[in-house]
């Protein structure tokens, strides 16, 4: 039995929030995603790239603790909101080493990851 979860859920683009283009180059790929809120133990993410990221999932990593979230598509615009769950989601979310990394499919197929600290 995992001591904590990770809750996953898609939110609409905020109203009157233009989507951001993001130019398609083969190296480096600019990050998709930004910060909108942070607080403990949550983290609210918008997709502000063009193009839809499939498979979004979350894990977390910290304090000999792995947690994942089920991936799903998020669209240009929309948010997900990421939020450590459970009996011990206190310590697992402020543990010096905690680290979200956000993985996501581009339509090419090819698997990108962005590590978010939690502080």
């Amino acid at each position: 039995m995992s001591p904590f979860r990770l809750s996953l859920r898609t939110l609409p683009p905020r109203p009157g929030a233009p989507p951001r283009a993001v130019r398609a180059s083969p190296r480096p790929v600019p990050v998709p995603w930004q910060v909108v809120r942070r607080g403990l133990g949550v983290i609210e993410i918008e997709h502000v790239g063009c193009d839809t990221a499939h498979s979004v999932r979350f894990a977390l990593s910290g304090d000999g603790l792995l947690g994942l979230s089920l991936p799903r598509a998020v669209h240009p615009g929309e948010r997900v909101r990421v939020a450590v769950r459970g009996a011990q989601a206190v310590g697992a979310a402020t543990a010096h080493d905690a680290m979200l990394v956000l993985r996501w499919f581009q339509p090419d197929g090819t698997e990108l990851l962005w590590p978010i600290p939690l502080e």
